[in-house]
């Protein structure tokens, strides 16, 4: 229940940032908050203890900030440029999270890297992306962002330790 709490006014904060704390959209916001956290309700059977780090959190709103920044520029400079250069490909990254709340968090959060979402997750645990050049550093982006989700709910995180 307190891990709920947290994720509600976790949620509440990210939608008043949104919206620039206009509090006539809770009319719209809460609905969608109520079936986030029914959501996470849902997946709460995870097979390893689900924590919370402050400081991890911290350092995950930087690095979220960061790079959504990136990604935004990433996306601007291609739009500006003449010729869009493009190596547009399907990518395949082994998970290290379990089926659960933190590989939906992670999978949620790819698409905060430039030019990236994600597609699916085969029967082999591996993550299928699309993603818009696949000459860049994206196993290293994603390792990135594994670690972070992975300070974020106070994880170890080294491939197959979870």
């Amino acid at each position: 229940m307190r891990l709920v709490s947290l994720f509600f006014v976790l949620l509440l904060a990210l939608w008043l940032l949104l919206t620039s704390g206009d509090l006539s959209s809770l009319l719209v916001g809460l609905p969608f908050i109520m079936l986030a956290l029914w959501s996470y309700r849902l997946q709460r059977h995870v097979p390893y203890p689900l924590t919370f780090s402050f400081l991890g959190a911290l350092r995950f709103v930087v690095f979220f900030l960061l790079e959504s920044f990136r990604g935004g520029l990433d996306i601007a400079l291609r739009v500006w440029q003449p010729r869009v250069s493009l190596s547009v490909a399907f990518y395949e990254y082994r998970l290290i999270f379990p089926q659960g709340p933190i590989r939906s968090f992670f999978m949620y959060c790819i698409s905060l890297l430039p030019g990236t979402v994600s597609v699916c997750v085969s029967e082999n645990g591996k993550l299928c992306l699309h993603v818009l050049d696949d000459r860049g550093a994206v196993a290293e982006d994603l390792a990135r962002l594994e670690r972070r989700v992975c300070d974020l709910f106070a994880l170890p995180c080294y491939k197959g330790t979870l």
